[in-house]
């Protein structure tokens, strides 16, 4: 049984899977999660039964899936938050609103080398920071990440709108194809802008320095309080879609997802991403128990 999607849930996935296997000897779950968009297109044609998202699925993927008979459930399991981040002893900004960040990271950035460059496009966007004359790199992960994805939709795409503009990151970006080459990345750099999960970048704390998000409270930084309670204007949820199907035929399936969604309600150790409240926990299993019993995919 293959399981595939965002790398944000790999670690939630890997330590589950670690007390399944231990619990379920002969069970056998392959774990390959390099991204949103590849771990639906697999759910999408067959190759995995489970997909981990950190977003939600596009009209064109759940076409895609129709096309192959496969109509799946979407079961909350956690919060995380998009998390932008420069190395420790950075100049970079303490605090970046989404304008700073279009006209860092969008596609008026383009060919800029420092971030004092896009002083001019961030005063006509609402750009809120001081912005250093360091040397820019922006580092973002790789095109079939939700993560990128939500960035270029939530955050650049309403001002590209406005300015009639692609709703795209720069396309000089450094795009990298892993979380593990990422922080290499950031750390080659004095003053980096990166992107990832909070579940991510959490473990990395000791080299590097999450930057604040400007939104109608003020700067809020990304904690684990501040994206339960929602405060923190970029936390997000995170899902797992599942084949209803092949867990009516497959029980290493239908088990694993259930393990899933109990290592999601205490946030599996070490996976720092944020549990669910227990009425919402408790839903994403009635939505299960519905989807495997009634065939009732309304999901969570």
């Amino acid at each position: 049984m293959q399981v595939s999607g965002s790398s944000t849930l790999l670690p939630l996935t890997s330590s589950v899977a670690g007390s399944f296997a231990a619990a379920n000897p002969l069970a056998r779950v392959h774990i390959g999660m390099a991204g949103t968009g590849e771990g639906i297109a697999a759910l999408c044609d067959g190759t995995a039964a489970i997909a981990g998202a950190s977003r939600e699925m596009s009209e064109r993927e759940r076409k895609s899936c129709a096309a192959s008979g496969i109509t799946p459930v979407r079961l909350q399991v956690a919060r995380d938050a998009l998390v932008f981040f420069t190395r420790k002893g950075s100049s970079a900004p303490e605090c970046l609103s989404a304008g700073d960040v279009y006209a860092l990271a969008g596609p008026e950035a383009t060919g800029s080398r420092r971030w004092s460059d896009v002083r001019g496009v961030a005063s006509k966007v609402g750009g809120t920071a001081k912005l250093p004359s360091a040397a820019l790199t922006v580092i973002a992960p790789g095109q079939g990440s939700g993560t990128r994805k939500l960035v270029e939709e939530s955050v650049i795409g309403p001002i590209a709108e406005r300015r009639s503009t692609e709703p795209a990151l720069r396309p000089d970006a450094t795009s990298v194809p892993s979380d593990q080459v990422m922080l290499g990345e950031v750390l080659k750099v004095p003053a980096a802008l990166a992107f990832a999960g909070f579940a991510t970048v959490t473990p990395w704390e000791s080299s590097v320095r999450t930057i604040a998000i400007k939104g109608d409270a003020g700067c809020v930084a990304p904690t684990a309080e501040s994206i339960r309670d929602g405060s923190y204007p970029l936390s997000r949820p995170l899902y797992f879609y599942v084949d209803p199907d092949a867990a009516r035929v497959s029980p290493t399936t239908a088990a694993f997802t259930q393990a899933l969604i109990e290592g999601a309600a205490v946030a599996g150790t070490g996976s720092s991403v944020i549990a669910l409240d227990p009425a919402a926990a408790q839903a994403t299993t009635d939505a299960w128990d519905a989807a495997v019993s009634d065939g009732d995919l309304t999901g969570t």
